[in-house]
């Protein structure tokens, strides 16, 4: 029983370390010239511009990674694709041009044990977005 208890709290721990770490964090709005180097919720709504590394490897899917640490999810309501050339454009700098939305989880549930929940984060809806590459 013990170590079931261990492996839970070893479990918990994992997640939580997950859900903290390389997730996009909405921050204070500060435009430079049309590209936004940081985000605020008074920017959700507007086509904006932002420029940063471009990721395939976001826990809901690519992203771009302002360099304040702030970052942009590509959210797609259908099956889309993140074939080539996107596949080309990991890690490099990239301008993703689109309307800001927002994502803000429900509250949780109370529950007797912890249960995993997605945080807040900005995102692009992937199809109406425009994505190019600035830098190889």
């Amino acid at each position: 029983m013990q170590m079931r208890t261990a492996a839970t709290v070893i479990l918990i721990a994992f997640l939580c370390f997950c859900f903290s770490c390389s997730r996009p964090r909405p921050g204070v709005a500060t435009p430079a010239s049309d590209v936004v180097s940081q985000l605020s919720q008074a920017l959700v709504g507007k086509q904006i511009t932002i420029r940063g590394r471009f990721s395939l490897w976001g826990k809901f899917g690519p992203y771009v990674l302002l360099d304040n640490q702030d970052g942009v999810y590509l959210v797609s309501k259908t099956s889309f694709t993140w074939g080539n050339p996107y596949s080309e454009m990991e890690g490099k700098l990239v301008a993703a041009t689109g309307t800001l939305r927002f994502y803000h989880a429900p509250p949780a549930k109370p529950t007797r044990r912890a249960v995993a929940r997605p945080p807040d984060y900005f995102y692009f809806e992937a199809e109406t977005t425009q994505l190019r590459l600035i830098s190889q």
